[in-house]
């Protein structure tokens, strides 16, 4: 039953509220979107806001308006949602229950930034002020070359350090002959054939992912991967590569430049993005 507390605001005295009618509740990462429809009955007291709250846990959330979001859920756990009305006399009763969700792994990607190269080309492309606020590092592309006669490959290199402190290996592979690189002590992180010749055409470009690990971890070396490839009128070439960066130092800066020509193709475009979650 509600409770009898009551208080005066400017002058009024307020009964609690009376629940609202529970809607349907919506699984996220690590959280829940839980909807209802606000009391409309004309009794009890006015209500200010609402909280949400979660079965297992009590997880509660707050809002003015449906839906209310409930987060640090459990990824894999079911859950079920009450609503109730509060203003300041208190908590009124809670709702019915809700539907049961299972929250989602809390890997939610959000852009940083993006950049495409312009006419006229680009010999380096920079992420610049990186937030320490994820746990990994994600950049996806697509990517043509200066060089005319071959495809070429891309280098990252971390907070400008130009030092050799990088060692990476890969293997590749064209369908019908394979290969493989170690590289020990280099001043870059490479990733062969990772863009399209000029000769392929202006609409060919390599594609290419790129994970960054635990990039704001201090007590650890970082360690990039990475899956590449490029077309050659239909002999072209995949690579799969590993590599460390020997540095301790939160990343905050990317550069990112071509293995053997002089830069990157108009259109051009790297999209970094941070990782949440595990």
């Amino acid at each position: 039953m509600a409770s009898s507390r009551v208080s005066k605001v400017k002058g009024k005295v307020l009964d609690i509220p009376n629940p609202p009618t529970i809607g349907t509740a919506t699984a996220g990462a690590e959280s829940a979107s839980v909807a209802f429809t606000a009391y409309s009955g004309g009794k009890g007291g006015p209500t200010f806001s609402y909280t949400a709250k979660s079965n297992p846990g009590s997880f509660t959330g707050t809002g003015t308006t449906s839906p209310v979001t409930v987060s640090g859920l459990t990824a894999g756990t079911s859950y079920t949602f009450t609503v109730a009305g509060v203003n300041p006399t208190g908590t009124g009763e809670y709702s019915s229950a809700s539907n049961s969700i299972t929250a989602l792994v809390g890997t939610a990607y959000e852009s940083i930034a993006t950049v495409t190269v312009g006419s006229g080309g680009s010999s380096t492309i920079t992420f610049t002020s990186i937030p320490s606020t994820y746990t990994h590092l994600q950049i996806r592309g697509i990517a043509r070359g200066s060089r005319s006669d071959q495809a070429d490959g891309i280098v990252a290199q971390y907070n400008s350090d130009t030092g050799a402190n990088y060692s990476w290996h890969e293997i590749q592979g064209s369908g019908s002959v394979a290969g493989a690189v170690g590289v020990a002590n280099a001043t870059y992180m490479g990733m062969q054939d990772s863009m399209a010749a000029q000769t392929g055409g202006a609409s060919i470009f390599g594609a290419l992912v790129i994970d960054i690990l635990d990039y704001a971890n201090t007590n650890k070396y970082k360690t990039q991967r990475s899956l590449t490839g490029n077309d050659r009128n239909g002999a072209g070439y995949v690579n799969f590569s590993s590599g460390g960066w020997r540095n301790t130092n939160a990343i905050t800066s990317i550069d990112l430049k071509a293995l053997y020509g002089t830069g990157f193709a108009q259109y051009t475009t790297f999209a970094l993005y941070g990782i949440k979650g595990a």
